[in-house]
């Protein structure tokens, strides 16, 4: 049985590998497939890439019965993520909310057995003290999106509800926290760059300003460990699980680790950094219903990433 993977990026790549290793080929879906930094992680001898775009249904049909694909794994997103929404916000919405309409209908048309979207804890953006009742966090909560990224992500995940609940589809959304992680240059969103950024200025010994603190983060290893098992868990499942450290952590704690791994003291906490306005996201579901636990704490995420970047210096 084959899975569809859309998005061969930042954390479809990590899927893939997964996939590999449980002894299965993956089918890597994205409109313009970078070889050079899947092969970081994939063998590409023993997958199949297609090059598609995720609002023809078309090519979504053609990938999925050329391949025998029973499942889809749906990461695929418009570029630069919250950033690139602001940005384009029309296409934005054609990408995230027009490509998942197209996704789930394949599935449905087709009988595949399980959708799961990858959604965003970003979906809380915007949101203040009170207005999620006293649910910050939790997988009932109700969010009331602050941008167009988050609006699209709550909207897809809305989508997915409406088809389990109308066509009885098996779909399942995963709500990642920050993610960040190892991939090519110009690769994931807004923490990807803000980690990579100090952890390469802690290296080269210049300093790292941490702007970012009280979030809940996730390396891109666990959010795909987290996915990977609610695309093969047996069901019935629950309709989203978050995946997350289950923690904020502190701009003080990040520059302590990386002082810790690298000479010299360089990173240092911004005389203002951004810091979150929610709490970290409960992942007991996850925990409970797909055996999901965090591999890559922050400070062992960090190491690890540092260690992949340290490998492949520009």
């Amino acid at each position: 049985m084959s899975v569809l993977i859309t998005g061969a990026g930042l954390v479809g790549s990590q899927i893939a590998r997964l996939e590999q290793e449980a002894g299965r080929t993956p089918v890597l879906f994205d409109v313009a497939p970078r070889l050079d930094a899947l092969a970081d992680f994939v063998d590409l001898d023993k997958a199949v890439i297609v090059r598609g775009d995720i609002t023809n249904p078309l090519d979504l049909v053609a990938a999925i019965t050329a391949n025998g694909v029973r499942r889809i794994v749906h990461t695929a997103a418009f570029g630069g993520l919250a950033v690139g929404s602001k940005a384009a916000p029309l296409t934005s919405t054609a990408v995230n909310v027009m490509g998942t309409a197209y996704v789930l209908e394949t599935a449905r048309v087709l009988g595949l057995d399980r959708v799961v979207l990858a959604s965003s804890s970003g979906v809380y953006t915007g949101m203040r003290g009170g207005e999620d009742d006293g649910q910050y966090g939790f997988e009932e909560a109700h969010p009331r999106p602050g941008d167009v990224y988050a609006a699209n992500k709550q909207a897809a995940e809305d989508l997915g509800r409406a088809y389990r609940a109308s066509f009885g589809l098996d779909v399942v959304a995963v709500r990642y926290a920050a993610v960040f992680g190892p991939w090519g240059p110009g690769g994931g969103g807004i923490a990807t760059t803000a980690v990579e950024r100090w952890l390469r200025s802690a290296l080269a010994g210049e300093p790292a300003e941490i702007n970012f603190s009280g979030l809940d983060w996730v390396y891109s290893k666990d959010a795909a460990k987290g996915t990977f098992r609610a695309c093969w868990a047996e069901g019935p499942l629950s309709p989203l699980y978050n995946l997350g450290m289950g923690r904020p952590s502190g701009a003080e704690e990040i520059a302590d680790v990386i002082n810790a791994m690298e000479p010299g003291d360089c990173a240092k906490v911004s005389p203002s950094p951004v810091t979150a306005v929610r709490p970290a996201m409960s992942i007991e579901r996850a925990r409970r219903e797909l055996g999901f636990e965090v591999e890559f704490p922050i400070d062992l995420a960090l190491r690890d990433y540092r260690d992949w970047i340290a490998a492949r210096p520009r």
